[in-house]
């Protein structure tokens, strides 16, 4: 019971940054746009958290600077494919590489300003970690974070939007069709950014996560495909709100089952791709199987 108890909670916390880059990426695709440079968002995330947090020695702080940075980021490419209508699966590619190169670049010059300095970030303790102890319920639940716990507080959150407020329907009538929107009266460009900033925030969030809970210290290219993993898990969770966050808890269990096995396993080497091959099979599903929205990817 103790191992089922313990890799429940290990998927739970691996999955929280696929959890916020999924739904963030669930939200803008509502609104008709695909992002496919929500990796590179993340990124921007991950160093920025990592940056203010280690500055400010607060976790707090970390994740706070996370959702800034992310939204300043998708604010590119909201500019890029909603003013200039740019083609939006080039841009998103165009923010990875950007954002690859422009992280890498900013922690090397951290570390030559900081050569002989520990940078890192306090650990985050769990939101009730004083019950630890109890059993099966401890090690699954009361270890997570707050951001865990608030990752999962936005799956209800985020499906109440969508199914029963007024802004929500009418996200998702843009997504639908955006003429018939705007003849409708909804400002389908407004509508979109919104859309973007949400995006932005939860997944500069998941990669903050990355840096200032599970790791406490940053790495050149520390999302390691994860953005492309939540990209996947939107489409995996058929464009739904409790699919969506399934696909990105099912992930995580595939990334937990892949640090769980010994290194001398003879098999390592195929469970080291497991979720990279699992994604790949979810990008290959026709999107009009997942129920997307019918005007994914147009631009307006």
């Amino acid at each position: 019971m103790s191992f089922v108890a313990n890799a429940l909670g290990a998927s739970l916390r691996i999955g929280t940054p696929l959890l916020f880059a999924g739904l963030g990426e669930l939200v803008i695709e509502r609104a008709g746009m695909i992002n496919i440079g929500i990796e590179g968002v993340m990124l921007c995330g991950a160093f920025s958290g990592f940056y203010a947090g280690w500055v400010f020695q607060s976790p707090v702080l970390g994740a706070i600077a996370g959702a800034i940075a992310g939204c300043a980021f998708m604010l590119i490419y909201a500019a890029m494919t909603l003013k200039i209508r740019a083609e939006q699966i080039v841009t998103g590619m165009a923010m990875n590489l950007i954002a690859a190169g422009l992280t890498s670049t900013a922690y090397d010059a951290l570390s030559a300003a900081h050569p002989t300095e520990t940078l890192s970030v306090p650990r985050w303790e769990g939101l009730f970690e004083s019950w630890k102890d109890v059993p099966f319920i401890g090690p699954a639940f009361c270890m997570q974070t707050v951001l865990t716990w608030s990752a999962l507080a936005l799956i209800p959150l985020i499906w109440c939007y969508f199914e029963m407020t007024e802004r929500g329907l009418e996200l998702r009538a843009v997504g639908e069709n955006p003429a018939a929107a705007q003849a409708a009266g909804i400002n389908v460009r407004l509508a979109r950014l919104k859309a973007c900033l949400a995006s932005g925030a939860l997944c500069g969030v998941g990669g903050a996560f990355l840096t200032v809970s599970q790791t406490s210290s940053y790495a050149s290219n520390c999302t390691s495909g994860r953005g492309f993993i939540a990209l996947a898990a939107v489409v995996l969770g058929r464009h739904g709100t409790r699919g969506t966050a399934i696909a990105c808890l099912l992930f995580g269990a595939t990334f937990y089952l892949r640090d769980a096995i010994p290194s001398s396993n003879a098999i390592v080497q195929l469970v080291e791709i497991l979720p990279y091959a699992l994604a790949l099979a979810a990008l290959c599903w026709k999107f009009k199987s997942g129920n997307a929205p019918a005007a994914l990817g147009k631009n307006f």
